[in-house]
């Protein structure tokens, strides 16, 4: 069974790649292998986190 976890106001489901509580274009891969997913939001930049190492999109572009 996949692993769940809150992001934004909705809980994503780990290791699915149609989780049904991304915004769109997500999830994407990471890195890591793991996939980055991504909370709904009003923002131009939505919250994101990946559900195999933890890291979001912008501490990626940070390291870069």
């Amino acid at each position: 069974m996949a692993r769940r976890f809150v992001l934004g106001d909705a809980v994503h489901h780990g290791d699915d790649e149609l989780c049904p509580a991304c915004a769109a274009d997500y999830p994407r891969p990471c890195a890591c292998g793991g996939l980055i997913h991504a909370g709904e939001s009003s923002e131009v930049m939505p919250t994101t986190r990946c559900d195999k190492c933890g890291r979001s999109n912008g501490e990626f572009e940070e390291v870069a």
